[in-house]
């Protein structure tokens, strides 16, 4: 080998020394990437909140139970439930002292206004007797006692003659008998109706009697207990008292209705009719 061919062999470059320019030589200089372990809890991306959240249900729900079987649990318990019966029987109460005063206060303006009612019927049952002897202004009277009476004009003024012929006779006594008897229909009419009130009124209140006698408490300790010789005689002193209280009202009641009672003064040749 002569020294040239050796100089030349000298300068070329050692292959290792090259720079790669193929795919295959730059895929295996490339480092591979480590993959992520997904069953460390660090390493998760998703379900980190929710997670969590069910951690902390999961703690509440142990530690009530924990509370609810101890024995301090079970006393807040009872002691939660008694509060709840009794403020259930104070609103009952107050409730049911609400709807008795709604009730006494309809009672009341129903009694008040029977009442009108029955002064308005008694003295149209004693005045217009004694009005119909009296002849009106727009009175047309038939020439016989067997025509029919026409009806009388309203806002007519009341009359009456010394002398009546005897048409005008007849026809103030047929008269006399159609007011009583529309008097008397008009008050057989409103008895009806309260004894069909009173009826109603009996019935709607048979099933809230028997409701309130399911609700009361069966036996109460307390109120089993023997009363004391004192105290039977104070109970025995406060019944004579209320009956005799009762039987004096019960007088004074029956001799004010006697004397409310309307004195129905019978014309001539007329019946007394009584009620």
């Amino acid at each position: 080998m002569s020294s040239d061919e050796a100089a030349v062999v000298d300068s070329e470059p050692a292959p290792s020394a090259r720079v790669p320019t193929e795919p295959a030589a730059m895929a295996s200089q490339n480092k591979k990437r480590p993959r992520l372990d997904l069953s460390e809890p660090q390493k998760r991306k998703r379900g980190g909140m929710f997670g969590l959240l069910l951690g902390t249900l999961n703690k509440a729900k142990i530690e009530d139970k924990e509370r609810n079987a101890s024995d301090a649990a079970k006393k807040r318990q009872l002691i939660d439930q008694r509060l709840q019966n009794k403020l259930r029987k104070e609103t009952d109460s107050v409730r049911r002292a609400e709807e008795a005063r709604k009730d006494k206060l309809t009672a009341n303006r129903k009694e008040e206004d029977l009442q009108l009612k029955d002064s308005i019927y008694k003295l149209r049952r004693t005045r217009l007797p004694l009005l119909a002897n009296f002849l009106l202004t727009s009175d047309i009277i038939p020439p016989s006692a067997t025509d029919e009476d026409p009806a009388p004009l309203p806002l007519a003024l009341s009359t009456c003659t010394t002398r009546a012929p005897a048409a005008i006779e007849s026809y103030i006594r047929r008269r006399k008998a159609q007011v009583l008897e529309a008097v008397d229909k008009d008050l057989r009419k409103v008895v009806a109706e309260e004894e069909a009130r009173k009826k109603s009124e009996r019935e709607k209140d048979a099933p809230m009697e028997e409701d309130g006698e399911k609700s009361k408490p069966e036996g109460d300790a307390e109120e089993q207990q023997p009363k004391s010789a004192v105290d039977v005689e104070m109970d025995v002193d406060d019944r004579d008292s209320a009956t005799l209280g009762t039987a004096e009202s019960k007088e004074a009641e029956e001799e004010l209705e006697k004397k409310d009672e309307p004195a129905v003064v019978p014309a001539d040749g007329d019946d007394a009719v009584e009620y």
